[in-house]
């Protein structure tokens, strides 16, 4: 009966629900349950039924005031003390409720006839307060938070952690590679922001992939940091199609160049085809190296104005390939937003010397630049 069950909530609002006042707001609810029954098995109507078995206890402050002043009454004793009211037979006017008793004096039975008796009497057919299942409910719900817990503790302690610490190494080089000064190397000259990056000491991983991914990511990271102004200084000037394919070769990925050169079906075009690139190399590391090499093109090369590249990874077979087309203009407006417009052509003056051609390479370190260079490259 949830409206009894509000009831009796109602009647103990505001009442410190001690372990005793618990039992007793339980036993109470029984009781009234059981006088509600009666009453509608003995003709009244559902509705009279209730209001008559809600007026038979209007209130427990006597009851509890009575188990205040008897101290060690139980529950069940403060329970009994609830007034009953003696009740007539269907269709007489329903009484009023009797005085409180002092909780020390003897209960009084005064039943008429035909009443409904308190539960206590019926003997083993009382009706007895419903089981509390709040505490198992609690109990399997604290059970499933702690299993989840711990699975969640060990997913970003343990596993997580060991998927992502390769690619995060990986990428805390990329980040760091932003040195604009440069250091000295072996040809007189300076490198770029690279410099250290194969100096740095090289990590061990304990899955054999990883590492292979961190050192073949490097290894490219070494090549476009060694590529100098020197090198292009070189082929300047040099615009056949075997010039444009020997200086592919050299550049970043060179070791991959399956075929290079001038295209002589499209004016102005250059092309560079890759094969067996490892799968191992970050993709970060392939953008930095696309990016640069579309960069020496250019410069190197003032009348050509479109370069397609075609990059097969190993095991993948032709129809896989990625396939890009840089645009000149492009990549000029992409360098010229890097550098606040100050460079805004690519030609032969970045490469006059090592310091303004590691200028140039230095904006591969800027956020997204490489990343936007070649996605507008795109073509698959």
């Amino acid at each position: 009966m949830n409206e009894l069950r509000m009831y009796v909530e109602h009647l103990f609002e505001g009442k410190v629900l001690t372990s005793e006042n618990i039992e007793l707001k339980e036993e109470i609810y029984g009781n009234l349950v059981a006088r509600y029954q009666d009453y509608v098995a003995s003709g009244m109507s559902e509705a009279e039924a209730l209001e008559k078995t809600k007026a038979s206890v209007p209130s427990v402050d006597d009851v509890l005031r009575g188990e205040d002043a008897a101290g060690d009454a139980s529950a069940e004793e403060a329970a009994a003390a609830v007034p009953t009211p003696q009740t007539e037979a269907v269709g007489q006017p329903a009484p009023t409720a009797a005085p409180a008793q002092d909780a020390s004096a003897a209960p009084v039975s005064s039943t008429v006839a035909g009443a409904p008796t308190r539960p206590s009497d019926y003997g083993t057919e009382a009706a007895t307060p419903p089981k509390k299942k709040w505490p198992l409910v609690v109990g399997i719900v604290a059970a499933v938070l702690v299993v989840l817990t711990v699975v969640v503790v060990a997913f970003n302690v343990v596993v997580e952690p060991a998927l992502d610490y390769a690619e995060d190494t990986v990428e805390d080089v990329l980040e760091n590679n932003s040195n604009k000064g440069g250091t000295s190397n072996t040809n007189g000259g300076t490198t770029g922001g690279n410099a250290s990056a194969g100096q740095q000491q090289t990590p061990t991983f304990t899955d054999p992939e990883d590492q292979r991914e961190y050192e073949a990511t490097m290894a490219l990271l070494q090549e476009i940091d060694s590529s100098d102004a020197g090198l292009l200084q070189v082929y300047a000037g040099r615009g056949t199609s075997s010039e444009v394919s020997e200086l592919a070769s050299e550049l970043p990925l060179g070791a991959n160049r399956r075929e290079a050169g001038l295209d002589n079906t499209v004016a102005a075009t250059a092309y560079i085809d890759y094969t067996n690139v490892s799968e191992d190399i970050d993709g970060d590391a392939i953008d930095r190296a696309l990016t640069y090499n579309a960069l020496a093109i250019f410069s190197v090369y003032p009348e050509v104005s479109t370069l397609r590249v075609t990059l097969q990874e190993v095991n993948d077979s032709q129809w896989d390939a990625d396939t890009y087309s840089f645009d000149r203009t492009r990549v000029e407006q992409s360098l010229a937003a890097a550098s606040n417009n100050a460079i805004t052509q690519l030609n032969s003056s970045l490469f006059e010397s090592a310091d303004a051609w590691n200028q140039v390479k230095s904006y591969l370190d800027y956020p997204d630049f490489a990343d936007h260079v070649v996605e507008w490259a795109e073509t698959n």
